[in-house]
């Protein structure tokens, strides 16, 4: 199932998505690294139904950044640590 992404809310303070295709597995970690901003004030998802593949994703901000931005940066955070995990793989795969 292909990942569709809809905004539900952008405002300065709040990002509201319904990710479709995704639950947990993305979702989560995706949160974690969210928490490390320092202008973050509220991240969650709910997945509603689990046989259902569909995830509502919430951003809040002090304001002082654009929730958007937040959320850009963590998944750009979640892209450049699964290369490193990638990468790391390969590299015990090689000394094994």
């Amino acid at each position: 199932m292909a990942m569709n992404i809809n905004i539900i809310k952008n405002t300065a303070k709040e990002l509201e998505l319904d990710i479709e295709g995704e639950g947990h597995t993305l979702c989560n970690p995706l949160r974690e690294i969210l928490f490390e901003d320092k202008h973050l004030t509220f991240a969650g998802y709910s997945v509603p139904h689990p046989l259902e593949r569909s995830a509502k994703f919430i951003v809040r901000t002090d304001g002082k950044v654009k929730a958007i931005n937040v959320f850009k940066q963590a998944a750009q955070k979640l892209i450049d640590r699964t290369e490193q995990l990638r990468a790391e793989f390969q590299k015990a795969l090689k000394a094994a």
